[in-house]
């Protein structure tokens, strides 16, 4: 996980003068100008900002990025070193990765061909990336993958961008900025966060230290968000989800997610649902299937909700209330979604679900 991370309420005011002389472009979520982040970021840049661009709401996807990629481009192109800055949720900072991408030849076509795998990457000029997130839950400024919904095919696919050059060069993870996120957002970036935590744990690709974030991350949403919904202006509470969705992300960077991702992508798509929540809505099956697979799992599992706390099926019982204390369906059916046990087993064999501890090994 090689990005620069910095961390701390206020750390972002210190962007203009780590910036030094290089341009910036920034690439920020609509809401930004109305919250008066762009006055103050075009009077701190002042001619070092090349440009501002929004990013309109909704799911990041390549309707998105081809719209966006003839400004930014053209940006980039006129003022070499030009530093992306991405200043968003998990849509902007996704649609950032891709479009720091901008190649030699072959304009946008190549680049949704090579993520679609029709073709191989062209040769890129790659922009340096920093990521600001304004939202505690995504991940996205400390993994090497995004996520871009391919909606001018029939049916809608989901596209994985997962390359090494998925890295941002930095991340500056401000609490602060979360403050301006509404009681449903906070909320369902942070299950986000927590899914992120879990699919580690119950992760074939799991390590000693992934092990420790996930678990330090998951027993910190836990505890912290609904005390947060409750006092939202408070920034300790944005402060320790914000933590926790870093350590989540540094923990799935290592792993990647698995069966309740893989099961979540036809429910935001589909239903509509925002992705931390259709996420959070398969946690207990997942939950159900892991326990018993093995000791590290169990153990992990069992320390979630506090030490020497309760595992197995009474560790499940508690995720099932504190979900449904905070407003998320006690179960698929609950949205219309009957064929459960036939999911599981299509999520079980595709590239997320077989990394779920439960998945066949062939």
């Amino acid at each position: 996980m090689p990005v620069g991370v910095r961390f701390g309420s206020g750390c972002s005011a210190s962007i203009p003068d780590e910036l030094g002389d290089s341009p910036a472009l920034v690439m920020a979520f609509a809401p930004a100008t109305a919250l008066g982040w762009r006055a103050r970021w075009e009077s701190a840049l002042g001619d070092r900002l090349r440009g501002w661009i929004e990013v309109p709401d909704g799911l990041s996807s390549l309707a998105c990025c081809r719209a966006l990629a003839p400004p930014a481009w053209q940006a980039l192109a006129d003022s070499p070193g030009c530093v992306l800055v991405a200043l968003g949720g998990g849509t902007t900072l996704d649609v950032a990765k891709l479009l720091r991408c901008r190649p030699r030849h072959g304009g946008f076509d190549a680049v949704a061909n090579a993520l679609r795998g029709h073709a191989p990457w062209p040769a890129l000029d790659l922009a340096p990336l920093w990521m600001v997130p304004t939202t505690a839950g995504t991940g996205s400024e400390v993994t090497r993958w995004a996520t871009l919904w391919d909606t001018d095919v029939r049916p809608a696919l989901k596209r994985s961008f997962d390359e090494p050059f998925g890295y941002a060069c930095r991340a500056f993870v401000d609490p602060a900025l979360t403050l301006s996120c509404p009681p449903a957002v906070t909320r369902d970036t942070a299950l986000d966060a927590l899914s992120h935590a879990l699919e580690a744990i119950w992760n074939r690709h799991a390590n000693p230290v992934s092990d420790a974030l996930a678990l330090s991350a998951a027993r910190q949403v836990i505890r912290t968000l609904p005390t947060c919904l409750r006092d939202p202006r408070e920034l300790r509470w944005r402060e320790a989800l914000a933590l926790a969705s870093l350590q989540a992300g540094m923990a799935f960077s290592q792993t990647r997610t698995a069966l309740a991702h893989a099961l979540s992508y036809d429910v935001t798509l589909r239903h509509r649902l925002p992705h931390g929540l259709a996420v959070a809505l398969w946690l207990p099956t997942a939950w159900s299937l892991a326990a018993g697979r093995e000791p590290r799992v169990d153990a992990l599992l069992g320390a979630v909700f506090g030490e020497g706390g309760a595992g197995g099926e009474d560790g499940l019982a508690a995720l099932r209330r504190w979900l449904t204390a905070l407003g998320v369906p006690a179960d698929p059916a609950a949205i219309g979604i009957h064929d459960g046990a036939d999911r599981v087993q299509a999520a079980l064999r595709s590239p997320r679900g077989r990394n779920f501890v439960g998945a066949p090994h062939d």
